[in-house]
């Protein structure tokens, strides 16, 4: 290839990788000023529904606390994995309601946890005692899941029904206040 053309083709690559650089940089951006809008969008709708962050973990403050931030941050990778593991093989088996349901399930799971301050450093926007109002949130679709999606008369149902009730157990026995920062904490005791 002439030396000329070799520089052209050097420049063109060059001009197309900024160009992607840009458009990514460009994405990013919007993505992040779109978290930080649907964060101000839930905290208002939390707050007109009256449900604060300790409304659900609060109402279970009598049960024993047998479970950490740390594990219940494992519970819910292997609740994600629980439900995306149905949503796969129910889809194999070709029902396709439970498998969304399912699908659906694991979404919410895997994106309140991604969003989850477990450690109270408040480097993420989700409290962890909301977390726990989410959670109620969680179980309660799970529950009602075969209902909506037209199989609460399968066998699939079943697989919804023991996760929410397991998921009620893990909302009343989980130490709420151990996530929560510091000074949250002494405020809450």
């Amino acid at each position: 290839m002439p030396a000329k053309k070799s520089q052209q083709v050097e420049e063109a690559t060059g001009s197309g990788m900024q160009e992607i650089v840009e458009r990514v940089t460009d994405i990013g951006e919007r993505v992040q000023a779109e978290i930080g809008d649907l964060n101000r969008h839930m905290q208002s709708t939390l707050k007109k529904a009256h449900i604060s962050e300790a409304t659900i973990p609060d109402a279970f403050s009598k049960a024993p606390k047998i479970i950490s931030p740390k594990v219940h941050r494992w519970l819910d990778v292997a609740v994600t994995s629980y439900f995306a593991v149905l949503g796969i093989v129910f889809a194999k088996r070709g029902n396709g309601r439970a498998a969304t349901a399912a699908f659906v399930n694991a979404g919410m799971v895997g994106g309140v946890s991604a969003f989850t301050d477990y450690n109270g450093t408040g480097k993420k926007p989700i409290s962890f005692k909301m977390h726990g109002t989410l959670d109620a949130v969680q179980a309660a679709t799970a529950a009602l899941a075969p209902v909506l999606h037209g199989f609460a008369d399968e066998a699939e149902a079943a697989f919804f029904y023991g996760q929410a009730a397991n998921e009620a157990a893990v909302i009343a026995t989980t130490d709420w206040n151990a996530g929560m920062p510091a000074k949250k904490r002494r405020k809450a005791a």
